[in-house]
């Protein structure tokens, strides 16, 4: 729960999870959240970003050709949501007080690209483990000239990487909550069958011990498949930790005129955030493992008792 309210990606999520986690109704918030306060934040702000993206679009079509606004609009709908939503609250005003300081006549400024910058821009197109970052760099050596590769140093490697940052943990927030979900939906099925058992004798006894065995297992399943996913996530974050480790490294005895400074930054902000997803993640492998041998043993009772009863 905290984790939502703390690192989820969507400033709604966030909002709406530290405001259960806060209300004075304790448990009954955040099982409300958790039921349909979840769902509800996640529309907001797939709204919110349809609604930023739908006004940088028209912004984009109706700007000059060449201006401050034109320039940042194209490449803010290239960036993540979050990205968009700042630029709708503060970075398109600053763009257009570009445009009235430079009379709508957007003035680059990029370093000079070396061969090696280049090289490593194709090494990144090539291996880095994240997506948008492969992607990006992949655009920008498709484009063949140097403006391009500059504008990826500059701009589109950072945007990028936030796109890779957000996505794993949109999709690690909502699988995680999905599986909670199902896995106490079964849980709740096996303990009101024990209840069951308990309260009754004979055949009827038998039937409900044979459905706690039966929910016990399916807990078990998901809750051991879900170990193993987080196990897999964990390991994608660990690949991201170690690449933007290596970005530091180069970015620390790189001789190009690139804004290495900042890259090193970048990589060891990068190192450090993946690194905490990782330990996140195989702590949360650990916890369904935990849940699923504990259901193990819940069905491994229940046959016991089954067998002992025959």
């Amino acid at each position: 729960m905290k984790r939502l309210a703390k690192h989820d990606p969507r400033p709604d999520v966030q909002t709406s999870a530290w405001n259960a986690i806060l209300s004075s109704r304790g448990d009954e918030a955040i099982t409300e959240f958790l039921t349909t306060g979840l769902s509800a934040a996640k529309e907001r702000a797939a709204e919110r970003a349809r609604r930023n993206r739908e006004f940088i679009e028209r912004t984009n079509k109706f700007s000059l050709p060449g201006s401050a606004v034109r320039i940042t609009s194209a490449r803010a709908l290239s960036g993540s949501d979050n990205e968009q939503d700042e630029y709708v609250r503060s970075g398109l005003a600053k763009a257009q007080q570009a445009d009235k300081d430079t009379n709508n006549q957007y003035q680059e400024k990029l370093a000079k690209l070396a061969k090696e910058d280049r090289d490593y821009v194709a090494d990144l197109a090539a291996n880095d483990p994240g997506v948008q970052v492969r992607a990006a760099a992949n655009r920008a050596l498709s484009q063949g000239d140097d403006e391009a590769i500059g504008l990826f140093f500059k701009y589109y490697w950072a945007s990028a990487a936030r796109l890779d940052d957000e996505a794993f943990r949109r999709y690690t927030a909502d699988q995680d909550a999905m599986w909670h979900s199902d896995v106490q939906r079964l849980i709740e099925v096996a303990e009101y069958a024990e209840q069951q058992e308990k309260a009754a004798s004979g055949e009827a006894a038998r039937k409900a011990r044979a459905d706690a065995i039966a929910a016990w297992r399916a807990v078990q399943a998901q809750a051991g498949q879900s170990s193993v996913d987080w196990t897999a996530e964990g390991e994608k974050a660990s690949r991201q930790s170690a690449a933007w480790a290596a970005v530091a490294d180069h970015a620390r005895t790189a001789t190009g005129e690139q804004d290495w400074a900042d890259v090193l930054a970048r990589g060891d902000a990068g190192r450090t955030s993946w690194a905490d997803e990782a330990a996140w993640a195989l702590a949360q492998a650990n916890a369904w493992k935990a849940m699923a041998d504990q259901a193990r043993a819940s069905a491994d009772a229940a046959a016991a008792r089954d067998q002992g009863d025959r």
